[in-house]
This record gives C-alpha cells, sequence and structure tokens, in this order.
C-alpha cells in the first residue's frame, strides 16, 4: 500500500508543471507644474498545473513616493490581488474558482460587453492595460469545442472600480450576480450571445466578427437597465460599437466608433459619439504604440504616445507623453489631475522560472 501511494505521488510531482514570472518597474511621472508620481511596482505571477487541475495566481505591489498624489488619487502604497483561482479542466469541460478575468468584450471604450471587468480610473492611464483591469471573484464553468462554446459565471464580489478625488469612492453592495454567454462560428462569421445580471443592472448584447487575412472587422450591441431606477426614469440604454483589427506587417491598427445612450445631470438621456483608434509597430526590439480617444459629445479626450525598446530579453526603457482634456466629470478631473499633460519614463526588468 506504501508503495503505491508512494508511487502516485512521485508520478503526481513528475506530473506537475509550474511556471513563475517577477518583474520590477520604476515609473518617474510629471506634468507640466509638478510631479505626478515616481514609484516602485513590483509584480509575480504563478500559474501551476498538475494533471487536470491548476492553480494561478497574479498580483503586483506599489511604492508611491509622492505623498499628495497619492492621496489624491487613492493610490496608497500596497499590495494588489489581480488574479488567484484553481481550475479544473478535462477536455472540453473547465471549471474556475476564485477572482478570475472574465472578459467578453474586447472594446477598450465603455458601455460595452465587458460587463465583468473594473476599472482602476484612479491610476488615470499611465500604467498598462493589464494593471488598469480588476477582475471580479467567482465561479465560471464552460464547455467549448472547434466551433461551439457555452460559459456560465456566477460572482459573489464584482469587480470594483477605483476613482481619484473628489470622484465619490464606489460603494458596492453584497449580493450575487450571474451571466452566461454562447459562441458559435458560422460560416466563417464569429457570434456571440450574453446576458448577465450584474447587481442591479440587467445587460444583454450579441457580438460578431469575420475573419480576413489582414483585418477582422467586428460588430456588439447591447443595452444595460439599472432596475435600482424606478419608472418613469428607468429604461434600456442601448450602446453598439464598430470596430476592425488590422494587421498590416509589423503595424497594427485598432480602430472603433461606439454610439449609445447616457444619462444627463438632469436626469434625462442622450446619444453620444466616441472614437477610438490604437496603434502599435514592434519590429525587432521596438515597440511603438498610440492611442487616441474622443467622446465628440462630452468633449473627453485622450491620446497617448509612447516607444519602448528592450535593452535585453530582461530589461525594457521606455517613455510616453499623455494628454488630458474634459469639460465635465472624470475627464474633467483627469486634466486637473496632471495640468493636461503628463510626461513619462519606465524602467522594467522582468525573469521567468519554469519548473
Amino acid at each position: 500500500m506504501r508503495f503505491w501511494l508512494a508511487a502516485f505521488i512521485l508520478a503526481s510531482s513528475l506530473a506537475a508543471q509550474a511556471d513563475l514570472t517577477g518583474a520590477a518597474r520604476y515609473d518617474y511621472i510629471r506634468g507640466p507644474e509638478e510631479e505626478l508620481a515616481h514609484r516602485l511596482i513590483l509584480k509575480s505571477k504563478l500559474n501551476y498545473n498538475l494533471g487536470p487541475f491548476g492553480l494561478y495566481l497574479e498580483g503586483f505591489g506599489e511604492l508611491e513616493g509622492n505623498e499628495d498624489q497619492k492621496y489624491i488619487r487613492r493610490s496608497e502604497s500596497q499590495a494588489y490581488l489581480q488574479e488567484a483561482y484553481l481550475e479544473f479542466k478535462v477536455d472540453s469541460f473547465y471549471l474556475r474558482v476564485g477572482r478570475q478575468a472574465i472578459r467578453w468584450s474586447e472594446s477598450w471604450t465603455l458601455p460595452s460587453l465587458d460587463v465583468w471587468t473594473g476599472r482602476r480610473y484612479n491610476r488615470l492611464y499611465f500604467d498598462p492595460l493589464v494593471d488598469q483591469l480588476t477582475h471580479p471573484t467567482g465561479i465560471s464553468a464552460s464547455y467549448a469545442i472547434d466551433t461551439f462554446s457555452l460559459e456560465f459565471v456566477g460572482i459573489g464580489d464584482v469587480a470594483p472600480n477605483y476613482y481619484p478625488i473628489p470622484v465619490p469612492k464606489e460603494n458596492l453592495e453584497k449580493n450575487t450576480s450571474f451571466g452566461g454567454r454562447v459562441k458559435a462560428d458560422v460560416a466563417g462569421f464569429g457570434l456571440s450571445a450574453i446576458t448577465a445580471q450584474v447587481l442591479k443592472k440587467n445587460y444583454y448584447g450579441v457580438s460578431a466578427n469575420y475573419a480576413f487575412e489582414k483585418a477582422v472587422p467586428k460588430f456588439e450591441v447591447g443595452s444595460v437597465t439599472d432596475t435600482a431606477v424606478s419608472a418613469p426614469l428607468k429604461k434600456d440604454h442601448w450602446f453598439s460599437t464598430l470596430g476592425c483589427d488590422l494587421f498590416l506587417g509589423n503595424w497594427v491598427l485598432l480602430p472603433q466608433v461606439s454610439v449609445f445612450e447616457a444619462s444627463t445631470a438632469t436626469l434625462t438621456t442622450e446619444n453620444q459619439v466616441s472614437y477610438y483608434l490604437s496603434t502599435q509597430w514592434n519590429p525587432n526590439r521596438h515597440d511603438l504604440q498610440m492611442q487616441f480617444y474622443r467622446n465628440d459629445t462630452a468633449k473627453d479626450v485622450f491620446a497617448n504616445v509612447s516607444y519602448g525598446y528592450n535593452v535585453t530579453d530582461y530589461m525594457t526603457v521606455l517613455g510616453f507623453v499623455q494628454n488630458y482634456e474634459g469639460q465635465q466629470g472624470l475627464y474633467q478631473v483627469f486634466e486637473e489631475i496632471t495640468g493636461g499633460w503628463a510626461f513619462g519614463a519606465r524602467v522594467e526588468l522582468t525573469g521567468n522560472l519554469a519548473f
């Protein structure tokens, strides 16, 4: 009996695979008149697999040296747990339990069908996108084959949003949220439909894309209803986005335009239009990125140009310039914090250990 137990433990050890990644990043960021941040960020990620079981952990810690900006942006020196989940996977079925990324839309702009993801608006857009996002905690189950997949989620803690002063802190209630998504490939089209109840908001939507050799046009449309709002103000708010992923040699271009209904300060709704363009050029060790966002109705503007160079496989240096403009709401706060412009320098060291 002891022999078979020892053999099982040995076989399990031999079958186990793990990958540990670590990174250290230093950012120095300033505006036209004052320093906005000088901070050290330490990141780590563990991916461990043993047969059908898996463990995934990802997080980062921040040490912010600018006390004034730490207070204004509500960005304390602390550790942040991005993801932490257990996974069970057999053939076409998987089950995940814990904090996990559940992204049902690739759209950077909101509103969208990315109903489970939160944002760290208190950090503005200084960070790479992956560090701007927050994720929910719950259970997800999925069944997927070549041309079809079905996913169900039950969420105990929804992903929070964080805001700088003077925007009020978000006060999330404790309640179960749930939803489902179905995806299918039909005659070359990638189709999906989602439904979700996120606290007191109900979401419905569909999306479609078609992959050409160098272009992937995509479209999504959805609606959201806030059940906490009583009649006659209660109504569906519709949104739609049309975009395209373009692959042109070393260039990747992601243009999109969104039309949506938004609530106003007078408790009415208005149609708003936003435009977004992301471009990336990354031959060899170079990485040039540009983003531009504009909401024509609200007069919100964000622009970013960054250039990074991989000095070695483990070291990257990067510089960026950003512009924030707004006449009301969050983008007005961003402009007041930065003075309209932000200039940053970044050095990042990374390492990987497989065992």
